[in-house]
């Protein structure tokens, strides 16, 4: 297992997150938002560091963070953009791969965003396919179509309708291996 998927496994398991949501933390979100170890301005210039973490006023800014310091910060940020989506929603997901799709969505949007908009309306009325049909829409920052904000979005699809590819599912499959060793290894004693 490569060391980083290692250190957001052990994050996502001691956060309480579920196998799936660690897998869209590891497949879609982090790819999407990237790791970086240092503070840095982000497309629509917000201090940010390590997977997306805005930086609030309370924040004291390192000038480095380690990977296990980011897995942790991401691991709680994810589960903080969970449990705000679950709020919105009140529960009505076609699968927990919709949820991890929309808790992408707000932990890059932010839930103010993401709260009245079409989108979750149409997911807490039950129609599915037309909520994730609204995807394309969050393809714009400060007005302008960002290519990264496209590739996210076609990546999510596929988790937001639960229609995982066989190569996905394969793939999350030995991911599913990797997090239940884990959830072992951490639940034995020292």
């Amino acid at each position: 297992m490569n060391p980083l998927k290692k250190k957001l496994l052990v994050a996502f398991i001691a956060a309480g997150l579920s196998a799936p949501a660690a897998y869209v933390g590891y497949d879609l979100t982090l790819p999407s938002e990237g790791l970086v170890l240092a503070p840095y301005s982000d497309p629509v210039g917000l201090k940010t560091y390590c997977v997306g973490h805005l930086a609030t006023k309370k924040d004291i800014l390192k000038k480095s963070y380690t990977e296990e310091e980011c897995m942790k910060i991401f691991a709680e940020d994810f589960k903080k953009h969970q449990n705000e989506t679950d709020k919105m929603v009140g529960g009505k997901y076609a699968s927990e791969w919709q949820r991890g799709a929309l808790t992408d969505m707000t932990f890059n949007n932010g839930p103010s965003l993401i709260e009245k908009s079409t989108m979750i309306s149409l997911v807490k009325q039950g129609k599915h396919v037309e909520a994730c049909d609204q995807l394309i829409r969050w393809v714009y920052a400060k007005g302008k179509k960002l290519g990264g904000l496209v590739k996210r979005r076609d990546k999510t699809m596929p988790y937001c309708l639960g229609q995982l590819s066989y190569d996905k599912q394969k793939d999350y499959a030995d991911f599913l291996k990797e997090y239940e060793y884990e959830v072992k290894k951490q639940s034995q004693p020292n």
